[in-house]
């Protein structure tokens, strides 16, 4: 019962009444194959000439039905209303069932749509601290094993209204004879039971084993190129390969549940009919008509049985992956980051930070930093590695809040501004390119219809990418292959910089911007950074003495402080 139990939550989940309206279009569809049935009886009755199936409630049914419409009960109109009737109860089934297509649809892309969205809302902290992998897997495998369950549960609440429906159908001919066929059915059910145990319980391993090789391949991708020169990739092969085998091993063991549902089926399904032919005519004294009505709603019943537990098993081995996905989109939505909604903000004085601390966990990475950018400068921020500069710019962006001190534009604490607003009016150049496999007008917009390429021409003009731009093949529309791979470093960096440049932002910040470049190609890039100080304040955290001697203040952290050293000269 905990089983049926979990696929109506399923299938409910987010709403009742289109659900409603699929099974209701199910139940007028069973309820006119059943008419279709009942007519049976006048027609055999006409061709036998037998007057007692002539006067069987079913015949009186229909012949009375028919009077209402003003249609003879010959064979004729009998005929063409046993067509009408099947056609009818195509069609609710049809419409039915084109309706689970729809929801399941609609619903597979509102888990995606809904995920998206809370991972881009969520707080910063709790992005950085979810395993890539496990985002990854819940928008793919994951996802469409979510969308399998939720379409396996529509399956279930379709079979189980016209299962019910044929039953009442049963029960109309001979009450004796439904509920043997009740017995039937249970027994029917409780048959495949074990196997959809085995089935649910390889369905959860499969999802651990899914995510933890996802995970593990994300590492792999990211770290492959260090392995590979080492010739260390062994060890993050050895790992994924372990998982895909506990993967192989779930799978094995949900298609050995599916096929011996179905093995089952064709014996259990011809036992229950042959079994009620020679029941209905040795014990309940039923007429070759009513055996017709009862063999007809038997096997019925007995599909229907068996497409609900195929159906279980489904949600048995996919449920936990739908589940999975609501729970995380659930925790994304519960750490939606607080952009305020305050002060719009405008950075025409100084950026300060005022006694800031802020702490991962138990560890203090910030201890009291003290410092000003101001309008129009360009600062250096060095310090050892791991020691918080990336934090500064972090709190600077508003993606960490100050656990103590405040973070201030022009005097106006960060807590008080629209951060939304404020974001907008900054550029941020990572160390890592992100780059996407398209050209290079969409990697500086990044789809924004409102940006005209004379605006781009004139970003990449100010990173001096330009000139490499203008002289390739297709220009702006040239795709750049995966992560820009067809370019150069430099080139790819100039490509940043422009798009950190097309909203003309106040403050620029470039977070070891340079450091996998080399020394000439970084010192351009850096020239041309210090060419747009004035109308912009620019922060560069690096370790190299070329920003140290273009920056009008150099920035030293040590020991969670930041201290103003002597300008560069």
């Amino acid at each position: 019962m905990s089983n049926v139990t979990e696929i109506f939550r399923l299938f409910f989940f987010d709403g009742w009444r289109r659900q409603t309206l699929i099974m209701l279009a199910m139940l007028l569809g069973v309820a006119a194959e059943n008419v279709s049935i009942a007519s049976l009886w006048p027609i055999i009755g006409i061709l036998t000439g037998d007057a007692a199936v002539l006067n069987s409630p079913a015949a009186r049914l229909v012949t009375d039905g028919l009077a209402v419409l003003h249609v003879p009960p010959e064979l004729g109109p009998l005929l063409a209303f046993l067509c009408a009737a099947l056609t009818l109860k195509f069609a609710l089934s049809s419409g039915g069932l084109i309706f689970v297509g729809k929801e399941v649809a609609r619903m597979t892309t509102e888990l995606r749509v809904r995920l998206i969205d809370a991972i881009v809302r969520a707080r910063w902290s709790h992005i950085v601290n979810t395993p890539a992998g496990r985002l990854t897997a819940a928008l793919g495998d994951e996802g469409e094993r979510a969308s399998a369950a939720y379409r396996s549960g529509g399956l279930f609440a379709v079979k189980l209204t016209e299962t019910l429906m044929y039953l009442v159908g049963c029960l109309w001919i001979s009450w004796e004879f439904s509920l043997l066929a009740i017995v039937v059915a249970s027994i029917l059910w409780v048959a495949v039971a074990r196997y959809v145990r085995i089935a649910r319980r390889a369905g959860r391993t499969k999802w651990k084993s899914t995510h933890r090789l996802s995970s593990t391949v994300v590492e792999l991708l990211t770290s492959i190129k260090s392995l590979r020169a080492m010739n260390r990739q062994g060890y993050l092969g050895t790992l994924a390969a372990e998982h895909a085998d506990r993967i192989r091993s779930s799978v094995e063991k949900e298609f050995y549940s599916e096929t011996a549902i179905k093995a089952l089926q064709d014996p259990l399904l011809g036992t229950m009919l042959i079994g009620g032919f020679y029941v209905g005519y040795t014990y309940f004294n039923l007429g070759l008509v009513e055996l017709i009505g009862v063999v007809w709603l038997l096997r019925r019943i007995s599909n229907g049985v068996t497409a609900m537990r195929g159906a279980m098993q489904r949600v048995a081995i996919d449920g936990v992956a739908f589940w999975s996905i609501q729970d995380l989109t659930a925790k994304m939505e519960r750490e939606a980051e607080a952009l305020h909604g305050g002060k719009p903000a405008h950075l025409g004085g100084a950026c300060r930070f005022e006694d800031v601390r802020f702490s991962y966990g138990d560890r203090t990475i910030i201890d009291g930093a003290n410092f000003r950018l101001p309008v129009g400068e360009v600062a250096t921020l060095i310090g050892p590695s791991g020691v918080g500069k990336t934090t500064i710019a972090d709190l600077l962006v508003g993606l960490h809040e100050p656990a103590e001190g405040r973070v201030l534009i022009d005097d106006l604490p960060l807590t008080e501004i629209d951060l939304a607003r404020w974001r907008s009016k900054l550029g941020y150049i990572p160390q890592e390119n992100i780059l996407f496999n398209d050209s290079v007008m969409e990697n500086i917009t990044l789809g924004d219809p409102k940006i005209t390429e004379q605006q781009v021409i004139a970003a990449l003009k100010l990173a001096g990418a330009w000139g490499f731009v203008e002289a390739l093949p297709q220009g702006l529309h040239e795709p750049i292959g995966v992560r820009g791979n067809r370019l150069s470093g430099g080139q790819k960096q100039r490509l940043s910089i422009a798009r950190a440049l097309i909203g003309s932002p106040e403050l620029l910040i470039l977070d070891e911007a340079t450091s996998a470049l080399d020394q000439d190609t970084a010192r351009e890039i850096c020239q041309a950074v210090r060419g747009l100080r004035g109308d912009r304040t620019i922060l560069a955290i690096t370790h190299q003495p070329i920003w140290m001697e273009a920056a009008d203040q150099v920035l030293t952290m040590r020991h969670g402080k930041v201290v103003a050293d002597t300008p560069a000269a």
